[in-house]
């Protein structure tokens, strides 16, 4: 029997066209790719690539507005602001710092000090991202949905007295203007990133496939978006 796990992964269609960034011709190596599920992981490892041995910073913006797609009010402002920030060498050799920091050692600190390396200082779920695409094994990404997802499932899951993230207005994004909102979102997040590091294990042994902590979050998101009921292993 095919699970319904694997059935949601494979339904996983994110596709980004990054020339449609406004000012993608200012970047004439960058924003020039069709990101989709095929090459999600090539992308991911350009990211892993540029943050470990220090290369263009563009990629970054690649990124956020990979990520910041679906708001189209936004996703160009907030990845101009991002590249005007790293274009300065002491601010990107600071962003990728911050990136392993946080991916070594996830504490609140360290991700508020990423926060303020990429200058998104009340931002959560784009800087939750950079640590994604840097070590996916480990690290699922978040947004509205996955706080939806979590927030009716995670009793169901064995995950009944771990925070939820904030959402407290109708638009259903995660609330992160107060410290209080800040703490309670990176507590959420460490107990959503141990529920997909707990789920790469168990499809491991229940279906012999090996995922990263990314993908069970793919799984997830494609569900939850479209009314697939994923069974507790």
């Amino acid at each position: 029997m095919v699970s319904n796990w694997i059935t949601a992964h494979e339904m996983y269609n994110w596709g980004v066209d990054l020339k449609t960034y406004q000012h993608s011709t200012e970047y004439p190596n960058n924003f020039d790719d069709l990101i989709g599920p095929k090459n999600i992981m090539e992308f991911e490892n350009k990211f892993y690539k540029a943050i470990s041995a220090l290369g263009g910073y563009e990629v970054a913006g690649e990124v956020c507005y990979w990520k910041n797609y679906g708001t189209a009010t936004g996703r160009n402002r907030i990845t101009k602001n991002l590249l005007e920030h790293l274009q300065l060498q002491i601010n990107w050799h600071g962003f990728a710092a911050s990136v392993k920091n946080v991916s070594g050692y996830p504490t609140y600190e360290n991700f508020l000090a990423l926060r303020k390396a990429c200058n998104q200082v009340r931002g959560f779920a784009t800087p939750i991202t950079f640590i994604s695409f840097y070590n996916p094994v480990l690290y699922p990404m978040v947004d509205k949905h996955i706080a939806d997802w979590w927030k009716s499932c995670k009793v169901a899951f064995g995950y009944k007295d771990h925070p939820v993230f904030s959402q407290r207005k109708n638009d259903g994004w995660i609330q992160t203007y107060s410290t209080n909102d800040s703490q309670q979102n990176w507590a959420a997040y460490l107990a959503w990133k141990s529920f997909c590091n707990d789920y790469t294990e168990r499809i491991k042994v229940a279906f012999n496939i090996e995922w990263r902590a990314r993908d069970v979050e793919m799984a997830v998101w494609m569900a939850w978006k479209n009314n697939v009921s994923l069974d507790v292993i």
